[in-house]
């Protein structure tokens, strides 16, 4: 399926596949980012356009479309990936950035209304790891694989470990939590200092990303 369609004759096709299952876990996975940091006015229309297509209402229609099998069972599981950059206001990633904030808001309002009928409702946070959509290859201590963050996330359903308190929410990797937590416990998350230095960071990987590009196209022309 592709969410940045977002056509009506999906959702319906996909309802009737699932009508007869038996779900008891959901997890919204699904997530678009820029191709590289921009500016918000530069982003293309189309990119912006997709990004909260992607990540916001394909989301919510597909949990939508799941829940009630869930509730039916009077138990479940619903999972949705969040990101820092939902977490930290991210410059350069300002549409992506915001898209993740919403789900933040969205996913433990929605945690507190199918608690009482049994289900569990989780948001994930994640600094980075390795995929095609962060573009990074190589592990460190603070980048995992991704079998590896999914194990820390599987090890802690029904925990808000490392969330800072944050509603039915968790931030499974252990580094990952312990940057948050310095970060929180610090300068914190919504700081002057902490919008700064990630705009520092995302104009210099916009520059290198830049340069990169010029190369190759000298390089191919």
């Amino acid at each position: 399926m592709d969410f940045t369609q977002n056509k009506d004759a999906d959702y319906t096709a996909l309802g009737k596949l699932l009508a007869d299952l038996d779900i008891a876990i959901l997890i919204n996975n699904v997530g678009l980012s820029h191709s590289l940091p921009v500016p918000f006015l530069q982003t293309p229309a189309q990119e912006m356009n997709d990004i909260i297509t992607v990540n916001c209402t394909g989301t919510l229609r597909i949990t939508q479309l799941i829940a009630p099998h869930l509730l039916q069972r009077k138990r479940g599981l619903i999972l949705t990936m969040a990101s820092f950059g939902g977490l930290l206001p991210t410059p350069l990633l300002a549409t992506y950035s915001g898209s993740k904030a919403f789900l933040q808001q969205w996913s433990s309002a929605l945690a507190s209304e199918l608690e009482p009928q049994g289900v569990t409702v989780q948001l994930v946070h994640s600094y980075l790891v390795v995929s095609a959509m962060s573009k990074i290859r190589r592990t460190s201590a603070t980048i995992p694989k991704p079998r590896d963050f999914v194990k820390s996330v599987l090890g802690k359903i029904g925990r808000e470990g490392g969330s800072q308190g944050i509603a039915y929410t968790m931030t499974p990797y252990w580094s990952h939590a312990v940057m948050q937590w310095g970060i929180a416990a610090t300068v914190g998350t919504m700081s002057w200092v902490t919008v700064r230095v990630n705009r520092g960071m995302h104009e210099s990987i916009r520059m290198r990303a830049l340069k990169k590009a010029a190369r190759e196209e000298k390089k191919g022309s």
